[in-house]
């Protein structure tokens, strides 16, 4: 059991840090293409043909992946204020009701991204050739991402490697 609880917690590392590395590379991606796409019809007259259709793709794609960023870490828009006050027991029950809703919605969220990145396979962006579903792929990717996130969670709280309280923000306070 310990042997599965090690990998579980190394491979928790790896997508964390690949997670970090791939919502800052899209932010930075999409703040370099955004002031370029300005500076160029502004200051160079000259309009690009990318400017509102690749920003928009990468910042809904960036939206699920970030999404499952903020899951993993906690900072996911959330009411915890009345769940800290809350005895034990009852905050165990309800944090548990609550990754269980949460990983519902992930997994429809991945099911529903898949058909819909699938739905627009080998069809490519009007003004640069890059493909589709690299873009739509990101709802699917993302919802699978929350649902393990939320399954593994889960687990550790029913078994009791994972403590309730471990799992709140920290307080602004």
């Amino acid at each position: 059991m310990e042997g599965l609880a090690s990998l579980i917690e190394t491979l928790d590392r790896w997508v964390t840090a690949v997670l970090d590395a791939l919502v800052i590379a899209m932010a930075g991606l999409l703040l370099a293409l955004l002031n370029w796409a300005v500076f160029a019809r502004f200051v160079l007259n000259d309009s690009v043909s990318w400017g509102e259709e690749l920003p928009a793709y990468i910042l809904a794609a960036l939206t699920f992946i970030g999404a499952a960023y903020l899951t993993r870490t906690n900072e996911h828009l959330g009411f915890d204020a009345v769940l800290r006050i809350l005895p034990s027991g009852t905050k165990r029950v309800v944090t548990c009701l609550n990754l269980i809703l949460m990983d519902g919605f992930g997994a429809l969220m991945a099911w529903y991204g898949g058909i819909a990145a699938a739905s627009f396979w080998g069809r490519t962006l009007i003004s640069v050739d890059l493909p589709v579903t690299l873009f739509r792929g990101a709802m699917a990717a993302g919802g699978l991402l929350i649902a393990l996130f939320c399954a593994v969670r889960l687990v550790g709280i029913l078994i009791g490697r994972v403590d309730p309280d471990s799992l709140i923000p920290e307080s602004d306070a």
